[in-house]
């Protein structure tokens, strides 16, 4: 093999990952297009309820509610795969009020414990959500969403 062919090798390989992450973005982009695009029907609300209504619990949402934080539970429409999650994980997780955050895939919801004695009214979540990428069809805030 000649030294220009075996230069080439490498750089064809680069180009064709490249290539394939660039379907793969389309593809992603795609797909939140036709989520985010789609009207506030019942059927995108009825895709975007959570399966449970309740906070999903994760080692970090415990020692948040052990600590004394409020949660909530805010419905997602168009949250679809681990980079919207790890969106409006990079978001939240930002906000000073933010004691845990956790993105539920399987029941489209955003989970949130703030801090002892802070909290976010739903409109800020709303815009928190829509600068992530996303639109928030309800916020839930009550000891249901605790399974109590």
């Amino acid at each position: 093999m000649n030294t220009i062919t075996h230069s080439l090798i490498p750089l064809f390989f680069v180009l064709l990952s490249t290539a394939a992450w660039s379907q793969h973005e389309h593809k992603h982009e795609h797909e939140h297009e036709h989520e985010h695009g789609a009207s506030d029907s019942g059927a995108d609300v009825a895709t975007a309820t959570p399966a449970t209504g309740r906070l999903t619990i994760t080692p970090e949402i415990e020692i948040a509610l052990a600590n004394g934080g409020n949660a909530v539970v805010a419905e997602v429409l168009g949250v679809v795969c681990d980079f919207c999650a790890v969106a409006m994980n990079k978001i939240f997780g930002r906000q000073e009020e933010v004691a845990a955050v956790y993105v539920d895939l399987d029941t489209k919801a955003l989970n949130l414990v703030f801090k002892p004695g802070a909290s976010l009214d739903d409109d800020a979540i709303a815009a928190l959500a829509v600068q992530a990428g996303y639109r928030i069809a309800a916020v839930h805030r009550s000891d249901a969403i605790l399974g109590s």
